[in-house]
C-alpha cells in the first residue's frame, strides 16, 4: 500500500513556491466490505504529526457549531502547533469571531436594574444589545491577548509585522538620505545642516516603528482580515457597518445562515495561512496543506452536514480550501449527483448569468471516489518530510535577511556616510580629517573645519546657491589644506569645529585663499556665475593624491567643473596631486607654490608607476601664478652682494635649511640659494649648510652652529613655524648685528611679530615677497598705473592676512573666471579644453595685469611666469615693513629700469629651463 501513502503525500505537498497552488479534492472513501473510516484514518496515520491535522469520528459533535469549534476554534485541533515544521500553526481568527458572536445568542445581556427582563435574544435593532455587544466584543479581545499563549500570539504577529517594516523604514531612511544630500535638500533643513545626516534615519526609524506597532495591532485585534466579511455572501457585513452590530446580527441569524459562514470563515482561515502575501508570512514556508479525516457515515451527523456545506460554499464561491479531506462515506452519498445549474424557462437570462458566475470560478469537480475493500491501508510509511522542512528553513533565512540585511545595510551606510564626512558624494574621512570636495552636493557641513576657515566656507556656499539659482555657472575648485587645529594643552587635537591656529601660516594662508576668492565669488554678476568647491587635501597635504582622485571623478561626472586652482606650499602631497590632475586633464593654477621643478610630471603613461629616475617634462595643464625658487634666491643672491654688502671683497654665507623629508620647498630653495649665491661670489662651504627638521625640533641648535660660522649674511631657508624662534636665537647668539634674508613663507610671521623683529638690534630682518601692498606704495618706482581695485580695498583695511596668499588667489581666480567667460557661448558651457587654450593665450599682446604684477606665461612649454613681480622687504625698527628692491612689472605700462640688481634676472634655474633639472 506504500503507493497509495505516496498518492496522499503527492496531494498534500505544496509545489515549488513561484508555482501556483493545485486544487485539492474530497476524496471519498466508500464503504463496501470494509470499514471506510478505518481505512481513511489508516491512510492518513503516517502524516498526522508532520502537518495542521484533525480526525473526527461520526456522532462525536453533535452540532456543526461544536464540529467548527473543534476544528478551528481556540482550542481547535488544525490550530495546534505542527512539531518540526519549524512554523506557526495556522490561525482562525474568521472561526473564531463567529463562533464567539453564535455563543452570545446563549448568554443574554444583564438585565436593568428595575427595568423588564431581558430577551433571550440579543434584538439587532436594540441600542441596548449594541452596546452590550459592544463590552463584550471589548472584554473577549482582551480575554485573547492576555495569557501566555495570547503574548505569544500577539509577538508573533509583531514579529511579521517587524520584518516587512524593518525593510522599508531602511528603504525610506536610504531614500532620504540620499534626497536631503544632494543638490536639493528641503528648505526646511537650509538652516540645519546638522540635521542632513541624522534626520533621515530619524525618519526611517519612524516609519518601521509606526509600521509595526499598526500592523501589529491590527493583525492581533483581527481588524486586518475582518474586512473580508464584507466580501463574502454569506450574512455579509454592510457598508459602514461597525464590528459589534455586525457580530449582534451574525448572533441572531437562523442557523442555516450561520453554518455557511462558519464553513466559509474556515476555508477562508485556510487560504490566509497559505496564501503568498507580499509581505512575508508564514504561508511562504508552509510545504504541506493540512489534513482532515472526517466520518460522515452516520447519516444526519454533524460531519455529514459539514462534508455537505464544504462542498457547496467552495462551489458558490469558488475558494478552494488549502486542505486534503478523507471521508468516509455510505457508497449512496458518494455516488448522488451534485446539483446542477437550473429553473424555468422564463427566468433563463438570470440561469445564464449565475452560469457564467460559476464558470469565472472554475471550481473542478471536487470529489474522487475510492471504494474500498480487505484489509486497510498499513500506516507504517514514512513521508518524505526534508522537502517541506526546507522550505521552511528557507523561510526563515528570508526572515532573517529581512531583519539582518537592513540592519547590516544601515551600519554600512552609516560606515560609508562616516567614511564619506556625513553622506558626501566626493569626501572621504581619512583618520580625523575629511578629505576631498565637501560642498559639491550643497553646503558644507558645519564643524568639518575650524570655526573661522568655517565662516568663510559659508560665505562661499552661500554665493553658490545664489549662482546654481541662475542655471549657468562654472566650477573652480580651490585645493588647499583646511583642517588644522590647534592642538590642546594635553598634546591632542582639537575636536573638529574649534578655531584653526590662526598664527600658524598654513591656516593664514589657507583663510586668505578662501578670503580671497570669496570676494571675487561675490562680486561676480556676470553668466555664467562662477561656484567654488572647496578640496581639502589634509594637514600638510598629506591626502593630496586621494583628494585629486575625488577631484578628477567629480570633474568627469560634472561638466560645470573646468579647473582647480590653489597648491599654496610646495610639497609631496601637492607635487601627487598635480601628477594625479595632470592625468586627467584638469586645469591648474597654484597660487603660492614657488618650487622650480613644481609642475613637473613623470614623462610616462602610467604616474604612479613611475620611478624617481624617470624623466619629467612640465604639465601642459599647470600654470604658476607666482615667481619659481631660483628667481627668489637670484633675486636675494644680487641683493646681498650688490646692495647689503656691495664693498665686501668676499663675503660668506650660511644656509639655514629644513630639511623635513617631503618638503620641496625648503630643500629647493636651500639648493638654488647655494647656486645663485656662487655665481655672484659670496662662499657658502659644505660646512656653511646647516639643518634641522620641522618634527625633529633643533633650530636653536642649527642657529648657534649658523652664528659660529661668523657669516656676513644669514640665508634663512625654513618655514615660518620656526622664523621667529630662529630669530630670537640669532639675537641672542651673536656679537654684532647679522643679517638674515629668508623665504616668502615667513610673511605672516612678520605681519603678526613684526614689532618683536623689528625691535632686535644684532638681527636686521628681511625676507622675499611674492605679492604686497606695499609694492604699490613704492616711491621708488613710478609703475605708471593705479592699483587694482582689490588692492585698493586692501589699502582701506587693517589686516593680518597672508597678503601673498591673498592677492595671488585673487589673481588665480580672476584669471580662472575671465578666461572661461571668454570662452562661453550663450547656452553651451566652456570644456576644460577651452578653459586650458585661453590661459594658454596669456602671454605676449595678450599678458594680463594682475594685483600681483602682470600674468604672462610667455607661450613656453612650462607655464612660468615671465618676469614676475618679486620684492626683498625689509622689516623695519617698530614694525612695518618697506621695500628694499622689487624686480618685474606691477603693470602693463611700467617699463623696466635699465640694468641694475633686475637687469636679467632670470625666471628659472639656468637659460634652458628643462636641461639642468
Amino acid at each position: 500500500m506504500a503507493d497509495v501513502h505516496g498518492v496522499i503525500e503527492k496531494l498534500v505537498r505544496r509545489p515549488f513556491f513561484w508555482l501556483p497552488d493545485q486544487p485539492l479534492p474530497l476524496v471519498f472513501v466508500v464503504e463496501r466490505d470494509g470499514d471506510a473510516f478505518e481505512a481513511a484514518r489508516r491512510l492518513a496515520a503516517p502524516f498526522e504529526d508532520c502537518l495542521p491535522h484533525a480526525t473526527v469520528a461520526a456522532g462525536r459533535y453533535g452540532t456543526l457549531h461544536d464540529l467548527v469549534d473543534a476544528l478551528a476554534g481556540e482550542q481547535g485541533q488544525l490550530g495546534r502547533p505542527v512539531g518540526g515544521s519549524f512554523l506557526p500553526p495556522p490561525r482562525f481568527s474568521l472561526v473564531q469571531f463567529v463562533l464567539w458572536a453564535r455563543r452570545q445568542r446563549d448568554l443574554p445581556p444583564e438585565p436593568d436594574r428595575g427595568g423588564p427582563p431581558p430577551p433571550r435574544w440579543p434584538d439587532p435593532q436594540s441600542r441596548g444589545s449594541l452596546e452590550e455587544f459592544k463590552e463584550r466584543l471589548k472584554l473577549w479581545r482582551g480575554g485573547r491577548h492576555g495569557g501566555h499563549q495570547g503574548r505569544r500570539t500577539a509577538a508573533d504577529f509583531f514579529g511579521r509585522a517587524a520584518t516587512t517594516w524593518l525593510p522599508v523604514g531602511t528603504l525610506a531612511a536610504v531614500l532620504l538620505s540620499t534626497r536631503v544630500s544632494g543638490d536639493h535638500a528641503p528648505w526646511w533643513l537650509d538652516s540645519a545642516p546638522d540635521l542632513v545626516g541624522v534626520l533621515p534615519w530619524a525618519l526611517g526609524l519612524l516609519v518601521f516603528a509606526a509600521g509595526t506597532v499598526v500592523q501589529g495591532l491590527l493583525s492581533v485585534r483581527g481588524s486586518f482580515f475582518n474586512g473580508w466579511f464584507r466580501r463574502q455572501p454569506y450574512l455579509t457585513r454592510k457598508p459602514y457597518e461597525r464590528l459589534a452590530q455586525y457580530a449582534l446580527r451574525v448572533a441572531s441569524a437562523s442557523d442555516e445562515d450561520a453554518e455557511r459562514l462558519l464553513v466559509h470563515a474556515m476555508c477562508q482561515d485556510l487560504r490566509q495561512a497559505y496564501q503568498k502575501w507580499i509581505i512575508p508570512w508564514p504561508s511562504w514556508g508552509r510545504g504541506l496543506y493540512g489534513l482532515l479525516v472526517l466520518d460522515a457515515t452516520l447519516p444526519g451527523c454533524a460531519n455529514e452536514r459539514f462534508l455537505r456545506l464544504l462542498e457547496e460554499t467552495t462551489e458558490e464561491t469558488g475558494l478552494l480550501p488549502p486542505m486534503l479531506v478523507l471521508a468516509a462515506v455510505p457508497e449512496p452519498k458518494a455516488a448522488e449527483a451534485r446539483a446542477v445549474t437550473g429553473g424555468r424557462l422564463t427566468e433563463l437570462p438570470a440561469l445564464a448569468d449565475a452560469w457564467r458566475a460559476r464558470v469565472r470560478r472554475r471550481v473542478p469537480p471536487l470529489r474522487l471516489l475510492a471504494a474500498t475493500s480487505g484489509p486497510a491501508p498499513d500506516d507504517d510509511y514514512r513521508p518524505r518530510l526534508l522537502p517541506s522542512r526546507m522550505r521552511a528553513l528557507g523561510y526563515w533565512c528570508v526572515i532573517a535577511l529581512l531583519v539582518v540585511g537592513p540592519v547590516t545595510l544601515a551600519w554600512r551606510i552609516y560606515q560609508d556616510q562616516k567614511a564619506r564626512c556625513g553622506g558626501l558624494s566626493w569626501a572621504e574621512l581619512v583618520g580625523d580629517e575629511c578629505v576631498g570636495v565637501v560642498n559639491a552636493d550643497g553646503p558644507a557641513p558645519d564643524n568639518l573645519f575650524g570655526r573661522n576657515i568655517g565662516a568663510v566656507v559659508k560665505k562661499i556656499d552661500d554665493n553658490n546657491a545664489a549662482a546654481r539659482n541662475v542655471g549657468a555657472y562654472v566650477n573652480v575648485v580651490l585645493f588647499g589644506e583646511y583642517s588644522i587645529r590647534s592642538p590642546r594643552p594635553d598634546g591632542e587635537p582639537a575636536e573638529p569645529g574649534e578655531n584653526a591656529p590662526e598664527d600658524d601660516s598654513r591656516v593664514a594662508g589657507a583663510l586668505a585663499e578662501l578670503k580671497a576668492v570669496e570676494q571675487y565669488q561675490s562680486a561676480v554678476r556676470n553668466v555664467p556665475r562662477l561656484q567654488v568647491l572647496i578640496a581639502n587635501a589634509g594637514v600638510d597635504f598629506r591626502q593630496g593624491r586621494r583628494a585629486a582622485r575625488l577631484v578628477s571623478r567629480l570633474a568627469a561626472e560634472d561638466p560645470h567643473t573646468l579647473g582647480v586652482i590653489g597648491f599654496p606650499r610646495s610639497v609631496r602631497g601637492v607635487e601627487e596631486a598635480i601628477s594625479v590632475l595632470h592625468q586627467a586633464k584638469i586645469p591648474m593654477l597654484s597660487t603660492t607654490a614657488t618650487a622650480d621643478d613644481l609642475g613637473y610630471v613623470p614623462d610616462t603613461a602610467d604616474v604612479a608607476g613611475a620611478s624617481d629616475t624617470a624623466p619629467r617634462r612640465p604639465s601642459p595643464y599647470y600654470f604658476r601664478m607666482a615667481p619659481t625658487n631660483w628667481r627668489e634666491a637670484e633675486l636675494v643672491a644680487r641683493f646681498v652682494r650688490r646692495t647689503l654688502l656691495p664693498g665686501k671683497a668676499s663675503p660668506t654665507a650660511v644656509i639655514v635649511q629644513d630639511r623635513s623629508p617631503g618638503d620641496s620647498y625648503t630643500n629647493n630653495l636651500a639648493r638654488d640659494y647655494k647656486e645663485a649665491a656662487g655665481d655672484q661670489g659670496i662662499k657658502i662651504s659644505k660646512r656653511d649648510e646647516v639643518y634641522y627638521t620641522v618634527d625633529g625640533g633643533g633650530i636653536a641648535e642649527a642657529t648657534s652652529v649658523a652664528c659660529g660660522r661668523d657669516p656676513d649674511v644669514i640665508l634663512y631657508a625654513g618655514r615660518a613655524t620656526e622664523f621667529l624662534g630662529f630669530v630670537d636665537a640669532v639675537e641672542k647668539c651673536s656679537d654684532g648685528q647679522v643679517k638674515v634674508i629668508a623665504g616668502d613663507d615667513v610673511i605672516k610671521v612678520v605681519t603678526d611679530h613684526g614689532k618683536e623683529i623689528g625691535d632686535y638690534r644684532r638681527v636686521q630682518v628681511y625676507y622675499a615677497a611674492l605679492a604686497s601692498r606695499e609694492l604699490w606704495r613704492d616711491p621708488a618706482r613710478d609703475h605708471g598705473t593705479q592699483p587694482t581695485g582689490y588692492i585698493q580695498s586692501l589699502f582701506g583695511r587693517d589686516s593680518t592676512d597672508s597678503e601673498d596668499n591673498l592677492i595671488l588667489s585673487y589673481d588665480a581666480v580672476e584669471l580662472f573666471y575671465d578666461s572661461a567667460n571668454r570662452a562661453y557661448q550663450g547656452r553651451r558651457l566652456p570644456s576644460r579644453g577651452d578653459l586650458l587654450y585661453r590661459l594658454a593665450l596669456v602671454s605676449g599682446r595678450l599678458a594680463r595685469n594682475g594685483s600681483s604684477g602682470v600674468i604672462d606665461f610667455g607661450g613656453r612649454e612650462a607655464h612660468d611666469p615671465v618676469d614676475k613681480t618679486i620684492a626683498i622687504m625689509r622689516v623695519k625698527a617698530g614694525g612695518g615693513v618697506s621695500v628694499a628692491v622689487r624686480c618685474g612689472r606691477l603693470s602693463l605700462r611700467e617699463s623696466a629700469p635699465p640694468g641694475g640688481v633686475c637687469d636679467h634676472l632670470a625666471d628659472v634655474y639656468g637659460e634652458d629651463a628643462g636641461s639642468r633639472r
